[in-house]
């Protein structure tokens, strides 16, 4: 059976890890041949190593203006002949019905990924956010054959706008059951450590992580530092913010780091403030790390651990509710471990790679069932 597996930019996010992992489904499962293709934006700023080393094919354009790609990408379907096509993020749909428009061969059953609401990268293209995920919907609900949700949290909005709920599949994200050998780091500071990785937006809630910390210094007697990993734009608003509340000399800002599952290994708690998730790669890797965890109760979040178990879940843009989680699991080293152990453990039950690959597989076989064409 083959599958033409295309995504529209490649990024450093969830989508671009999980797309490499997509790409290779045709090594778990033998019935699958799996080509897949990248419309890359030139003016995107992103780690494409990845790509050339998974042979992917890559369409590069210049800008979203040069629509080059379509019958690049028409040619590149005439020739794999594809039984189902598989596509990802809020513009996959409509990059394959443009296509399909003018080739026949791009004709055949539709799987998408849904990753939740398009939240704009800026805030001039925030006017046209619900533009789009009304478009999106209303794709799913005329073209897919099947939508894989990352989460059940992640259907509520399309079942809001009538997308069928037949037509909906929950298949949990998954990353690989150990962490890739990497040179440990070595923390800059002792105590009980802290971190969080992620893009530095607004989304990410790290302004009411960053507020807490006085709380915690106010409430603790041990020795504690935060460690962000990652950029962004908001990153001069939280150092400010730092600078504001007299805490600067307790948090580190290490920057964008390719090594996170090294980073994760070195921490005592994750925390993840975030105020929107769907189902998080970074609360995955910090599960399999084995790290106590503090989250927000957001979207795929409580599907991903359970409060009071494998971790403190505590409400969205509530600094009190962080700093008492982390005090909690500062001052108990036996809850840290006792927690990172039932997180470990729920990962390996539910979230593994190869859990994930095998619904997938049965996801893509079965929408050749009944087809429908788009």
């Amino acid at each position: 059976m083959k599958v033409l597996n295309v995504i529209w930019a490649f990024g450093t996010g969830g989508i671009g890890k999980l797309f490499l992992t997509y790409a290779a489904l045709g090594e778990y499962d033998l019935e699958l041949q799996i080509s897949s293709v990248c419309i890359d934006l030139q003016n995107c700023e992103y780690d494409r190593k990845p790509l050339t080393e998974a042979g992917i094919r890559v369409i590069a354009i210049k800008n979203r203006k040069d629509m080059s790609w379509v019958k690049r990408l028409g040619g590149i379907a005439r020739e794999v002949k594809p039984d189902v096509v598989f596509c990802h993020g809020f513009n996959g749909p409509v990059v394959i019905k443009l296509v399909a428009c003018l080739e026949r061969s791009l004709r055949v059953p539709m799987v998408c990924t849904y990753h939740g609401l398009y939240n704009p990268p800026t805030e001039g293209r925030r006017y046209i956010a619900d533009a789009i995920n009304k478009l999106q919907a209303w794709m799913y609900k005329r073209f897919a054959r099947t939508v894989v949700l990352v989460a059940e949290y992640s259907g509520l909005y399309l079942l809001e706008r009538k997308v069928p709920k037949s037509k909906l599949e929950v298949v949990y994200n998954g990353i690989v059951e150990n962490e890739p050998a990497l040179e440990p780091v070595v923390l800059k500071s002792d105590g009980v450590s802290i971190g969080m990785a992620g893009r530095l937006d607004a989304i990410k809630g790290l302004n009411f992580l960053i507020k807490a910390i006085p709380e915690v210094r106010k409430r603790v007697d041990e020795k504690f530092h935060i460690y962000i990993i990652g950029d962004g734009p908001e990153e001069e608003a939280l150092r400010n913010l730092a600078r504001e509340l007299g805490v600067e000399e307790l948090i580190c800002f290490e920057g964008y780091q390719d090594n996170v599952p090294a980073w994760l290994k070195a921490w005592d708690i994750f925390c993840l403030p975030s105020l929107q998730e769907n189902h998080s790669i970074a609360l995955l890797e910090a599960m399999r790390a084995g790290k106590a965890i503090v989250c927000t109760s957001v979207g795929g979040n409580p599907e991903t651990v359970e409060d009071g178990k494998e971790a403190l879940v505590v409400p969205a843009r509530n600094s009190e509710a962080i700093a008492d989680a982390l005090v909690k699991l500062i001052e108990s080293e036996s809850l840290r471990k006792k927690m990172g152990h039932d997180a470990r453990e729920r990962f390996l039950r539910n979230f593994t790679e190869d859990i994930m690959k095998k619904k997938l597989c049965e996801v893509l076989k079965n929408a050749t069932i009944n087809q429908n064409k788009i």
